[in-house]
């Protein structure tokens, strides 16, 4: 969801430096009570701490930064930029420094103690620079349709705080989002209807099954952003309906927002094709969203209240005090564009290691089979608060193909990393990807190993900073339980109908801004009896 389309800043904006957050309400999101980061204790010891300048990492020229150096690089493609990282890793160690033009410096970390001082210091002002033209999109729309803001992803200081102080209540609380269940359950049997399908005409997934992951994504945000249908899962819909092109536009505007954000920011001096794609594309996918919000708005407005009746997540937002209606406008639009790529990709991923691993599968399918049983009806809380095993799948698929590299912070104050101080203004890019395939932190990392998130951590503790999917503290992923409520109850689905298979040749990460499977997802879903 929306916090979960980020990267590790290769690219980022110049810095602002907004004001701090009041305390008291920076450290709510906090996500665990550690011990102190060991970066602490070496600042205790500055003797021992060592300059910026003697961070390691590939040659920097003058006016072009290191952007020579990593084009000239035989291990550099924009379609693999994550193996180009492990390369720098294996070569500079745990911290390496980049400079580019246009944007603060950068030293990229994959330890986990320094992934865990960035967030602390940073809790009161996770300053996130980053998509700054899809910033610049917004702030040059037409009409001035977003009122000189551009939203959670892009904004930093006391303006995110002011929408993100109150939006999270009713988005983060799984409490609030539970009363959407059984719409987003009713839409995943659909959509298993929809597998059968398939699978009975083509004898497996046809090489678009990626598409079908993307309709069931839609109609299941829309379930929540919109509390309505948009038909994505009708057989007759047609490729020039409007759901269909909503996915078509996320599609192109990933696509040209990873050309524009990981290459020379040049449109920031004149329109590149690549801006220009994405100002056309962000163009047309907002007529047709504002369009669909429009019509949630009317239908609300109709709506006789009920007593004791729950508000839906976009009236919750319409009446909280301190939100505009363009504040609310700008979020749903972004649940809408960010909800679609990250839980459909994610799921790809999650199907095809269970196909690679069916005694992980099988056990997974017992787990279903205990919980649910013979029950008819809709899934519910407790069903979900049963399926241990099922959320250590995906986490643990999460951490074997993560679809971001990471996430960054711009530093407001100069703190310690890895023995070196890192001044103020610069960035931090922390790949949590690496660290999650480092076998010093997860032992047999190669192999997909649910268990080893279970209770007892049979494979030895985690440290709670080693892979961070939706993020961490207050700036972690507003959509995040969304997202897994979606995740969840789709796989309890699949393997409570079906057993899936895939015979061709390994899936990899391709990077387009949000990382993708390399090859058509061609499972095949064998009935279970």
């Amino acid at each position: 969801m929306l916090g979960v389309v980020r990267c590790a800043g290769l690219l980022q904006a110049p810095l602002r430096s907004p004001p701090t957050l009041p305390r008291a309400l920076a450290l709510t999101a906090t996500p665990h009570k550690v011990a102190a980061p060991a970066a602490a204790a070496r600042e205790e010891q500055p003797s021992t701490v060592k300059p910026v300048s003697e961070v390691p990492g590939p040659r920097s020229f003058p006016f072009v930064g290191t952007i020579p150096s990593m084009l000239l690089d035989k291990s550099f493609k924009s379609t693999k930029i994550h193996l180009y990282f492990k390369k720098m890793t294996e070569m500079y160690g745990p911290i390496f420094k980049f400079s580019q033009p246009f944007n603060p410096p950068t030293v990229f970390v994959v330890r986990p103690d320094d992934t865990e001082a960035v967030v602390r210091a940073t809790m009161d002002n996770p300053i996130r620079d980053g998509f700054t033209s899809f910033q610049k999109i917004r702030k040059e729309a037409a009409d001035n349709y977003f009122e000189n803001k551009t939203g959670l992803l892009t904004e930093n200081g006391e303006e995110w705080w002011r929408v993100r102080s109150r939006v999270q209540t009713p988005m983060l609380r799984v409490k609030e989002l539970l009363h959407y269940l059984p719409l987003m359950d009713q839409i995943t049997m659909e959509f298993m209807d929809r597998i059968a399908s398939l699978q009975s005409q083509f004898g497996e997934m046809p090489s678009d099954f990626q598409n079908e992951l993307y309709k069931w994504a839609l109609e299941s945000v829309s379930s929540v952003a919109l509390n309505r249908r948009l038909g994505c899962l009708d057989s007759n819909i047609t490729a020039d309906s409007e759901p269909l092109r909503l996915i078509r536009l996320v599609n192109e505007l990933f696509h040209s927002l990873n050309e524009a954000e990981f290459g020379v920011h040049l449109w920031l001096l004149f329109p590149t094709p690549s801006f220009t794609r994405l100002k056309k594309t962000h163009q047309e996918f907002l007529e047709i969203a504002d369009k669909n919000i429009r019509e949630t708005e009317a239908a609300l407005l109709a709506k006789t209240a009920s007593d004791g009746e729950d508000l839906t997540l976009m009236e919750a937002l319409l009446v909280k005090p301190g939100l505009s209606r363009k504040d609310v406008v700008t979020l749903i639009l972004d649940m809408l564009i960010a909800g679609i790529d990250t839980t459909s990709h994610t799921l790809a991923f999650t199907l095809y290691l269970l196909a690679r691993n069916p005694e992980v599968q099988a056990r997974l399918q017992k787990e279903v089979d205990v919980v649910l049983g013979n029950h008819k009806g809709p899934l519910t809380q407790h069903h979900l608060a049963q399926l241990s095993y099922l959320k250590a799948v995906v986490k643990e698929s999460m951490r074997v193909f993560p679809i971001v590299l990471g996430m960054g912070r711009t530093l407001d104050k100069d703190l310690v990393l890895s023995g070196y101080l890192i001044p103020k203004g610069w960035m931090v890019a922390m790949l949590g990807m690496l660290m999650g395939w480092d076998e010093s932190l997860f032992p047999r990392a190669k192999e997909f190993i649910p268990e080893r998130w279970l209770r007892h951590k049979p494979l030895g503790p985690i440290h709670p900073y080693a892979t961070l999917p939706f993020g961490a503290g207050t700036r972690m992923c507003i959509g995040r339980r969304i997202a897994e409520q979606e995740m969840f109850t789709f796989l309890a689905r699949a393997m409570q109908r079906f057993t899936v298979g895939y015979e061709y040749e390994d899936l990899e990460l391709v990077s387009r801004l949000v990382f993708i499977p390399s090859r058509p997802l061609k499972f095949t879903f064998t009935q279970r009896n």
